[in-house]
């Protein structure tokens, strides 16, 4: 798994934190004050955030978390070594299949989940169902990181943490690959999109994001063969006809990327792709001394 490293400067810019409001919870004991940051320190920051968006003060926090150390002294850090969220206002330890007040050590059913959680930082031993429910946890965090170009490697490593929990969570693998895809990765992102379709060979996405994978790295037949895939499995695939009619052209097919601009004409009139979709098109035609039949969004080509 990458481990990363940041300055407080990063950490506040990053998860959208202001200096005042790491100072309260460095006043308050709940967040170490030191030179870098790691992936635990990351961990804590989004959950004390969240529990500051609760409108729970850093003082209860506190005390929450301490009366759950007097109570589970087993659990030295209750943040990382268990779900932690809120419940009715109040914070609430998420341990072992139980779900308990923190300060008032009330224990309730689990029929309804707080909005807040963070994922457990270790691994689980519980039953398989618990931990798929933590691979999900994991899968949500990284989804909640990837919007933020200097998060990503921190979403792809709570990816890996999902995989690790579940091997079979084919959105994981596909998310992962496209983050390897990003870092020009691409034995990474291969071995990731191939691992999502052995899981699921119906899976369009996993098929056209293997053509790509497959057309930066020179294989372009097999890049065609994964489009060609995901356009029967979705016959209203967009991109798919776009990166097939291109791949086709650079192959010097010209009459086969016909029908495909086409069928992409039909799914995109108006953006910059569509203008370009056109152009290509009639190169297409001009190339093969083919001529249009029809509307723009039906069209047959022929002699």
């Amino acid at each position: 798994m990458t481990r990363l490293y940041y300055s407080r400067k990063q950490l506040v810019r990053m998860l959208h934190l202001t200096p005042r409001q790491l100072g309260r919870w460095e006043r308050r004991g709940l967040f170490p004050r030191r030179d870098r940051y790691g992936w635990l320190d990351l961990l804590r920051a989004n959950l004390l955030r969240q529990y500051d968006r609760a409108s729970i003060r850093p003082g209860t926090v506190a005390r929450s978390l301490e009366a759950i150390r007097q109570r589970l002294p087993a659990l030295a850090d209750p943040v990382t070594a268990a779900g932690m969220g809120v419940f009715g206002g109040r914070v609430e330890l998420r341990y072992a299949g139980t779900y308990m007040d923190a300060l008032s050590g009330q224990f309730r059913l689990p029929f309804e989940l707080g909005a807040v959680t963070a994922p457990p930082a270790v691994k689980s031993q519980a039953d398989p169902a618990h931990t798929h429910a933590e691979a999900e946890q994991w899968f949500a965090f990284g989804l909640s990181l990837e919007g933020e170009a200097e998060l990503r490697a921190q979403a792809a490593a709570a990816y890996e943490r999902c995989l690790e929990l579940d091997r079979s969570f084919t959105s994981a693998h596909i998310n992962l690959g496209t983050l390897r895809y990003q870092e020009k990765n691409f034995g990474d992102a291969e071995r990731c999109y191939r691992a999502a379709l052995a899981l699921d060979p119906d899976y369009a996405l996993a098929h056209f994001n293997l053509g790509n994978v497959l057309d930066e790295t020179g294989r372009l037949d097999e890049a065609i063969g994964s489009y060609l895939s995901a356009v029967r499995l979705v016959p209203s695939y967009a991109d798919a006809h776009y990166n097939l009619a291109l791949a086709y052209q650079r192959q010097g097919q010209p009459r086969r990327a016909v029908p495909h601009w086409q069928q992409y004409l039909g799914l995109d009139r108006q953006s910059a792709w569509a203008d370009h979709a056109r152009a290509q098109l009639k190169q297409a035609l001009a190339k093969d001394g083919l001529k249009l039949v029809g509307s723009a969004a039906g069209a047959t080509a022929s002699r």
